[in-house]
């Protein structure tokens, strides 16, 4: 059995903009239906650069993403509960070459009784950035990964084992983290043949550092639910308050 919890909220007073150099990933494992190479720009001049604020109110996580014809922008507004991070609201823009905004999406109120959400349902598009943020302890979690409000799907969250990266940035020690969707959300297996299936699930993996506030530092998987492109992310540059 996992254990769903919240997300736990990063040391008071942390903030950080990180830039990662992005590429399509060498080998997929899920059948994706956008190629990360017909959407993702690789110019290491722009790159995906990731900020984490902080305030009164909770934890702002705000993200760039370059895309070939354009860019992504999102941001995703976290309230401090008593056990955890909340979601509060959200915003997505798509944004072309020359800056016309081209798809526009927003959740004022995340939490509210209209669309009654599990407490710890999370944008997916956070969650590669905010996972590392649990404790590194081998036990295994599960949050809800929210891709909208008509598809939220329990993820299994557990870490791997230590390793040495060669990054952009420079060689880091990191532990590696994975996460995967649970089949019982589409099928229900039971745990016996959930078990055995678990080797052939495709995952997502995560490096991130071994010491708390457990910056992200490679990601390779799909940048959304399975379906979106397939990425490799690596910290290229980081700069902390």
């Amino acid at each position: 059995m996992s254990q769903i919890t919240l997300l736990p909220e990063p040391p008071r007073g942390f903030e950080s903009t990180a830039k990662y150099a992005i590429r399509p990933r060498e080998k997929r494992a899920f059948h994706s239906v956008l190629e990360a190479r017909h959407v993702v720009d690789t110019d290491p001049a722009r790159g995906s650069v990731v900020e984490l604020t902080q305030d009164a109110d909770g934890v702002l996580f705000a993200a760039k993403q370059p895309i070939l014809g354009g860019q992504i922008h999102e941001e995703i507004r976290f309230s401090r509960g008593s056990s955890g991070l909340l979601t509060k609201s959200m915003s997505r823009r798509m944004l072309d070459k020359e800056g016309r905004c081209l798809r526009e999406e927003g959740v004022s109120e995340f939490h509210h009784q209209a669309m009654p959400l599990p407490e710890a349902a999370y944008p997916e598009v956070a969650l590669p950035f905010c996972l590392g943020w649990m404790p590194l302890d081998g036990k295994r979690r599960s949050v809800y990964a929210w891709i909208n409000d008509r598809f939220v799907a329990k993820v299994y969250v557990e870490t791997a084992g230590r390793s040495r990266l060669s990054l952009p940035i420079g060689a880091r020690d990191a532990v590696e983290v994975i996460f995967y969707p649970d089949l019982n959300d589409w099928i229900a297996l039971g745990s016996v043949l959930t078990r055995l299936a678990k080797p052939f699930i495709p995952k997502y993996y995560m490096w991130v550092e071994p010491e708390a506030p457990y910056r992200l530092l490679r990601f390779e998987g799909p940048y959304g639910p399975p379906g979106a492109p397939e990425i490799t992310l690596e910290l290229a540059s980081v700069s902390t308050k």
